[in-house]
């Protein structure tokens, strides 16, 4: 084990957090304001499935939205890291959430314009929002780092994870008002009117956890190469990266993309059944980023890879239910187990990243996390079109999901002795 992961391995825990992160007004702030941008973006994301669907009944184009969403991810997250290393991560994120502000308005007048073949400018138009949140990640995620120091990062990062497990809750359910009583164009621009509160705090926060870093002097691709130097030095920040990955490739988003075929084909309910199964998995994961809050985890490690299968084998149950009720406890499991495995895995990276080297390394876990959903959506959804069986796609993927974690789990010990 090198010396890093000695590090790694008795990293603080969560004891008595208690979401200290409150005290500080600036951060207090601005996961406000993300709140109000959280949950317009969980509103956008329900309605444009839904409309989606409505507009082409095929899974594959469900498909291609995930593509479209997460492709900037994967061509952009590395250089995004770069970004937030090399310079102010407040301004970064100014600029991207202007981008998405602007991604928002347009998908809002096509769909009020009633533009032919709408799907296509969501299509590309999601290619800019991919875009904006591809370069503004990794800032998001070092700016926390700076709002609250690093003794409040794991309250900060727990409060996190509540937040945007509350706002699956709220957000499906507004948008699910939308859907029924406005029409999904007026729901677009809600969501874009939710970008305006980050914009403004954003503009006049000033972190004072700033941690101070090197200049970075050398070259975009000699300043990624030190970041996966890093990670070849340090194989367990790897494996947790892959355990988080691998789930990503074969399910991903495609999986609550595909919600709208399942709720109307397989459990045979309309547009309030559809949001209430989206709400379930957020009442979940609300549960239990509460608890991560205020628990004591022992054997990290042990608990993120079990925690990995077992939201998994909940995905692989889920795919053969054909009952309204059990498919909504499955879904409060799968999303439990899914924000304790993300929520402990963040912190874990984040507390083991050198000040210097944090924005390329979360660059990195952006791009495993989120860059290879690409091949997701063509993968899972083109499988669905092809087997014209969403649930047989689904609990085949799953299958394959099980067997890689376990392998990652057995090829890197490292991972069972995080403790």
């Amino acid at each position: 084990m090198t010396t890093r992961e000695q590090e790694l391995a008795v990293a603080p825990e969560a004891k008595g957090l208690r979401f200290t992160a409150l005290e500080v007004p600036q951060f207090r702030t601005y996961w406000l304001a993300s709140a109000v941008s959280i949950t317009g973006d969980g509103m956008e994301n329900v309605i444009r499935n839904w409309l989606v669907w409505e507009l082409t009944h095929s899974p594959l184009w469900l498909g291609m939205m995930v593509f479209a969403h997460w492709v900037p991810f994967t061509f952009f997250s590395l250089y995004a890291g770069v970004l937030a290393d090399r310079y102010d991560n407040r301004r970064v994120q100014l600029v991207a959430q202007t981008i998405l502000l602007s991604a928002a308005l347009g998908v809002a007048v096509a769909t009020l314009a009633g533009l032919p073949h709408l799907e296509f400018w969501i299509f590309g138009l999601l290619l800019v929002h991919g875009f904006a949140g591809a370069i503004g990640n990794p800032a998001q995620q070092t700016l926390i780092n700076d709002l609250v120091g690093k003794e409040r990062l794991l309250s900060a990062i727990s409060l996190n994870s509540s937040m945007r497990q509350v706002t699956q809750v709220i957000g499906p359910l507004i948008a699910g008002w939308f859907l029924v009583v406005l029409g999904p164009g007026w729901g677009f621009l809600a969501n874009a009117v939710t970008f305006v509160p980050l914009l403004v705090v954003l503009s006049v926060i000033r972190p004072r956890h700033r941690a101070v870093r090197e200049r970075l002097t050398m070259g975009t691709r000699e300043s990624i190469g030190e970041g996966f130097a890093f990670l070849r030095a340090n194989p367990t920040i790897g494996a947790l990266i892959a355990l988080e990955m691998v789930p990503v490739v074969f399910l991903g988003h495609t999986l609550s993309s595909l919600m709208p075929a399942i709720a109307t084909d397989v459990l045979h309910v309309g547009e309030q059944g559809y949001v209430v199964l989206l709400a379930a998995s957020g009442i979940g994961a609300l549960a239990a980023a509460i608890w991560l809050a205020y628990a004591t985890v022992r054997r990290r490690g042990v608990v993120i890879i079990t925690t990995a299968v077992l939201e998994t084998l909940c995905v692989l149950v889920f795919a053969g239910s054909t009952s309204y009720g059990l498919s909504f406890a499955l879904l409060i499991a799968i999303g439990a187990t899914g924000v304790v495995t993300q929520a402990l895995t963040n912190t874990t990276i984040q507390l083991s990243a050198p000040d210097r080297l944090r924005g390329r390394v979360m660059g990195a876990y952006s791009f495993g996390t989120q860059g290879l959903r690409v091949v997701n959506g063509p993968i899972l959804g083109g499988a669905a079109q092809l087997l014209a069986n969403v649930p047989l796609a689904i609990g085949a993927a799953a299958v394959v999901v099980i067997g890689l974690l376990a392998g990652v789990a057995a090829l890197v010990p490292g991972l069972r002795k995080l403790d």
